[in-house]
């Protein structure tokens, strides 16, 4: 591993000096998006293999310490880089829109290829049935942000039953975190950084505030709470607003890793874990390790976290019960990864080549 750029000045290094000093590019992010996409394969391999209640004590074990970071990481990672992103574009309607193109058209394509490629060759019924069921037709909501995890007869008898692809479950979330962004940036979240910080101070007491309202502990089996995710990404973009003040140390987000892992397991202050996830996201997203070829390439984590679900229950399917958490994780991966790349290159590559007619 090499790290480019000049000697950095004697002193502690800010986050802002290092994000300057790489040009903005460290590799870090992208070798980030990658593993967590990974790790959230992995994770749902389990899933899909055992079954629910196995999930949910795999979580709630020893493992689900490191588990349980993965989806707050990966909304912090988003906030942080959306932020210098939303910068680069500070007119809003522009920045909305290109936040559209990145998560839209490959969306689209997963829940084609799920519900017309994919499930008229697993499922149990007929494929008149099929086609003509109103569960098959309720599955499109997915593509405006309206879950929906089954289609007919798909999966019925696997161990975990029924659902075609579980990663979907963040998507509300995703789309929630750029519709608290926007709010907050008109109602002056880019005026100073005591107002920023504020604005997220006031984020997190609502979310408490919900919680404590309802009842709901948010605790989840092989996730966490999604306003919690929410949260995370606006922790990202409060660090990208605080760059010129943040030491980059390492000493810091080892102390923040343990503090982020503690706090999400605790009921109730998981909500003031998302500084510390978010903090030791940029540190290790600031790394810059040389870039191998396949992170050269393209950018395959989002095809991955798409196509994951449906492509491991499929394999669960096709194996029958003796199907094993190493087995379809081995299948699954090349598979999945085959399906990123197609979703890449001829999906989210050519869409976000739109953005250079947006920008200007």
């Amino acid at each position: 591993m090499t790290d480019s750029g000049s000697d950095p000045a004697p002193g502690p290094e800010t986050v802002a000096a290092r994000w300057t000093r790489l040009n903005g590019r460290p590799a870090g992010f992208d070798y980030m998006r990658l593993v967590l996409a990974t790790l959230v394969l992995l994770a749902h391999s389990y899933q899909v293999t055992y079954g629910t209640e196995a999930s949910f004590a795999l979580w709630h074990g020893p493992a689900g310490l490191g588990l349980q970071m993965i989806l707050p990481m990966f909304f912090s990672l988003s906030g942080f880089l959306v932020c210098g992103s939303l910068e680069r574009t500070p007119n809003l309607r522009k920045f909305l829109t290109l936040r559209i193109i990145r998560i839209y058209p490959a969306l689209c394509v997963e829940v084609f290829v799920s519900g017309v490629l994919i499930g008229p060759l697993v499922t149990v019924l007929p494929v008149g049935d099929y086609f003509s069921s109103h569960v098959f037709y309720e599955y499109w909501f997915n593509t405006v942000g309206y879950i929906h995890y089954i289609l007919p007869g798909v999966f019925q008898d696997n161990p975990f039953q029924n659902v075609v692809n579980a990663s979907l479950w963040t998507v509300p979330y995703e789309l929630e975190c750029y519709a608290a962004l926007s709010l907050l940036v008109l109602i002056g979240f880019r005026r100073s950084l005591v107002i920023s910080a504020i604005m997220f101070a006031a984020c997190t007491v609502v979310v408490i505030g919900v919680l404590q309202y309802t009842g709901d502990t948010g605790i989840r089996p092989g996730g966490t709470y999604g306003r919690v995710l929410v949260l995370c990404f606006l922790a990202g973009t409060l660090l990208f607003r605080m760059r010129d003040h943040l030491p980059y140390s390492a000493p810091f987000a080892m102390a923040a890793a343990v503090l982020g892992m503690v706090l999400l397991r605790l009921e109730y202050l998981y909500c003031i874990a998302p500084l510390f996830v978010a903090y030791l996201t940029v540190w290790l997203g600031m790394l810059n390790p040389r870039r191998s070829i396949v992170i050269s390439s393209g950018d395959y984590s989002y095809g991955i976290y798409l196509y994951a679900g449906p492509i491991q229950q499929s394999v669960v399917w096709a194996l029958g019960p003796a199907n094993s958490f190493l087995a379809n994780a081995a299948l699954s991966i090349p598979i999945t990864a085959a399906f990123a790349m197609l979703s890449w290159h001829l999906v989210e590559k050519p869409f976000l080549k739109v953005k250079r007619y947006l920008v200007r």
